[in-house]
């Protein structure tokens, strides 16, 4: 297949509507043969010597985070003096907009990022070339046995690499230690602990009046793929293993999504709109713990502030103590239409190499570092100055447990499916039957699965 025309600088900027472009350009020399096309090869010529070779590359990450990737793109030039980079960065979902509107016309960025559960999205529309071969000639350098297991797993599609790491995130439970002084409970410090256990924790802290909840114990998330640790925790499926059958109508599944509706009608967490809208109820002191993830330390910093003191604890297991750690994380991939996959995949190794991932994840503790060679440079990170949360490292800690669940192809309109029919249920939105609405889901689900048959072969 043709390498597809370029876009111009002006509507590349023109499609990217919301995009900061950092202007910053960066030279390499491929270390591999050139090559181009929608496969990766190691087959053809190296680029002649002097040669400069010019790649896009796309970040979705804001302003706070652009000196960072300066830092990065600054190292990289340093060492390799031939490739020039363009980097732009487009915040928020105008990033999404973009990636498939030039993903459908064949003139996506040559390196990209990709959160791993859009990893099979991309590579069975072949937007993404497989990163396999490189890696498997690289192997000594790009060493998968650094990897997060589960994510490495996620970053593959048919079995095959698509994606080198850049950060994994899971999720723990923060809580507000002032809060729990002043209740006389306390504090939840096992980190052996289950999700009765946390209810029983909660319910003190619970408030009624008038018949309605003014007071709850957990501020909580219903994400898809956060969720999901819960489903497989408590023994449940999705999908089958090819993503061809749903297999979510399960008792497992069922007696979860059961558990979180009662605890929810105890007082657990918030139904939608019960609280105040705008505010981050934790950091707010409105709710005495928050399901939140990793990612959050720095944030939750700069929100509490002095307020109160503050620390984490691990995620609970699930009623029979099975772990409920789903992760996800972030990625970059290399488009099919790269003018020179090559110089490309040269660009990524940097990314996700450890000293990539330090300037970019740990030295400045954003979520949980997709090398596990960079997490005791993140755990010291987080434990300077003796900030809170003292316990920071047990998310790191648990991603041992987290479970290996690759994502499905038809990732995106699932998505839409769970917050239409899932969410609805268990923030109270609707009150439906659990069981009724598990099998309206399903339905769903099915249906997008035979739509989406061609790209699961």
């Amino acid at each position: 297949m043709p390498v597809s025309s370029r876009l111009s600088r002006r509507n590349f900027l023109r499609i990217s509507a919301g995009a900061t472009a950092t202007g910053f350009l960066v030279a390499c020399t491929p270390a591999a043969p050139a090559q181009q096309g929608t496969t990766a090869t190691t087959s053809g010529e190296a680029a002649p010597s002097g040669d400069t070779t010019n790649l896009r590359f796309l970040t979705n990450h804001g302003e706070a985070d652009q000196p960072l990737f300066k830092q990065v793109l600054e190292e990289f030039a340093s060492r390799e003096p031939n490739i020039t980079i363009e980097h732009l960065d487009i915040a928020g979902e105008d990033f999404y907009t973009s990636v498939n509107t030039q993903g459908a016309a064949g003139q996506l960025p040559d390196v990209f990022y990709t959160r791993t559960f859009d990893v099979p999205v991309y590579a069975s529309k072949q937007w993404t070339i497989s990163l396999q071969p490189y890696a498997d000639r690289d192997a000594e350098e790009v060493n998968v046995d650094d990897f997060w297991p589960a994510e490495l797993a996620q970053m593959q599609w048919n079995g095959e690499l698509y994606a080198l790491p850049y950060d994994f995130s899971n999720v723990g439970i923060y809580y507000n230690k002032s809060m729990f002084d002043a209740a006389g409970v306390a504090y939840p410090t096992n980190d052996d602990w289950n999700w009765n256990d946390l209810l029983q924790t909660a319910l003190p802290f619970v408030k009624q009046e008038g018949g309605e909840f003014t007071g709850w114990g957990l501020d909580m998330y219903l994400w898809n793929w956060v969720f999901h640790g819960i489903l497989f925790g408590w023994g449940g499926q999705i999908w089958s293993e090819d993503f061809k059958t749903f297999l979510g109508d399960s008792p497992e599944n069922l007696e979860a999504l059961q558990w979180f509706v009662d605890a929810r009608e105890q007082g657990l967490y918030p139904e939608s709109g019960a609280a105040p809208q705008g505010v981050n109820p934790f950091a707010a002191g409105l709710v005495p713990m928050a399901f939140q993830g990793s990612w959050a330390t720095v944030s939750l910093r700069d929100l509490i502030g002095d307020s109160f003191d503050f620390d984490c604890v691990a995620l609970p297991k699930s009623p029979s103590g099975e772990p409920c750690i789903n992760a996800a994380g972030g990625a970059w991939g290399i488009a099919a239409n790269s003018v020179d996959a090559d110089a490309a995949w040269t660009f990524n190794k940097f990314l996700s190499s450890t000293e990539g991932i330090n300037i970019l994840i740990s030295e400045p503790l954003r979520s949980i570092p997709g090398r596990q060679s960079s997490v005791d440079l993140w755990n010291q990170t987080a434990a300077e100055g003796g900030l809170p949360p003292a316990n920071v490292a047990v998310f790191s800690e648990q991603m041992q447990g987290a479970h290996a669940a690759p994502y499905p192809p038809y990732w995106q309109d699932y998505g839409q499916a769970w917050d239409n029919i899932i969410v609805p249920l268990l923030d109270g939105t609707v009150d439906d039957d659990p069981s009724a609405t598990l099998e309206e889901f399903g339905a769903e689900v099915t249906r997008i699965i035979d739509q989406n048959m061609a790209s699961l072969g």
